[in-house]
């Protein structure tokens, strides 16, 4: 389905192409770029009303919708939610350049991803904060980390703290 990341949808989306995607009774999300926290469409015509959830976070619209559209390249796409949660994946930048006791890590994290200056982890539905305590555990010095999505050969690499 995806040939890379899910990104926010492009400023050029129009409100009447997000309702079109809109199936009732259910409300679409809708990931967009912005400083709003969230924003409700609605359109009601005779025998169906459309919704949409529109927000920057996407977690946000995870937690309360079965779909939400999202931009693959230049198109806009709608994808199950379940799917973009089995996607989501611990991106963590490290304050060491190399990781001490990776094999440990590997073992403690399956699916754990070497990347320049720290690691990725899939994390589906499960809790980042887990990841994170493993490393305090671990004596791993964490400078930052984000929630990515993406199928796992499309993940980016961290972006490092300046």
């Amino acid at each position: 389905m995806f040939h890379g990341c899910p990104r926010p949808l492009s400023a050029d989306v129009s409100l009447s192409e997000l309702l079109a995607l809109a199936r009732p009774p259910r409300e679409l999300g809708a990931w967009i770029r912005g400083s709003i926290s969230r924003l409700h469409i609605h359109q009601a015509q005779p025998g169906a009303r459309r919704r949409v959830l529109a927000s920057p976070d996407l977690g946000f619209l995870l937690g309360r919708c079965a779909e939400v559209a999202v931009r693959e390249g230049e198109r806009t796409i709608v994808a199950a939610s379940e799917t973009l949660i089995a996607w989501r994946a611990l991106q963590v930048a490290m304050g060491t350049p190399y990781l001490p006791g990776l094999h440990r890590l590997q073992v403690l994290l399956p699916g754990l991803r070497c990347t320049p200056g720290g690691f990725l982890v899939p994390v589906g539905p499960g809790s980042p904060e887990e990841v994170l305590a493993l490393c305090l555990e671990e004596g791993l010095r964490v400078t930052g980390s984000r929630i990515v999505y993406g199928p796992p050969r499309y993940l980016p690499p961290p972006r490092l703290p300046p």
